[in-house]
């Protein structure tokens, strides 16, 4: 992989006033693995440093992040689950508002999309609102890594890049440069 969309990546995380970082399907396979508890370990850091909000389409209800910061991640899709508790329910439903608030105020800041390995089995959730906030707001720019599905509409292709790699390949590739 190009040691350039690399150096981007980390200037544009750099110059963001906030991040906003979609977990998709492709994330499913390493969900109960150690390597990537250690994978949000290494990055727990670094977003803590930024106004960031994580979102998935995991309908895991043993969701685990980690050292990440419960209060800066959403889980909508557990809504649909059918073994969960009306207070496990009454905990997504608020951090879902809790995002949408947070979503909002973005417009009008220097804002980093990272979107790491959505397709198209649920685009609604983080696909599609990524592209539109991207358009919508003129500031922010779209990182869309997926191994299968990188594309983007034209209209945001000034302030978007895809990455045709796995998520998880990425991030690994990313972390090594990182601890340089």
């Amino acid at each position: 992989m190009e040691k350039q969309i690399f150096s981007d990546f980390i200037d544009k995380y750099r110059d963001a006033e906030m991040v906003v970082i979609g977990i998709g399907e492709e994330w499913n396979a390493y969900l109960e693995k150690q390597e990537y508890q250690d994978l949000l370990a290494f990055y727990a850091p670094y977003l803590e440093k930024k106004n960031y909000f994580c979102i998935t389409s995991s309908k895991k209800n043993d969701f685990s992040w980690g050292s990440l910061n419960p209060k800066r991640v959403v889980q909508p899709l557990l809504l649909e689950a059918e073994q969960i508790t009306s207070e496990k329910k009454e905990e997504v439903e608020k951090q879902w508002d809790l995002y949408n608030k947070w979503l909002s105020a973005t417009l009008n800041k220097k804002l980093m999309l990272i979107e790491l390995g959505e397709g198209f089995l649920i685009p609604n959730l983080i696909r599609w609102p990524f592209e539109k906030v991207t358009f919508i707001n003129q500031k922010s720019v779209l990182y869309r890594i997926n191994g299968q599905l990188p594309q983007f509409p034209e209209n945001i292709s000034e302030r978007a890049a895809a990455v045709s790699e796995s998520s998880y390949d990425f991030l690994q590739e990313l972390k090594k440069i990182l601890a340089q």
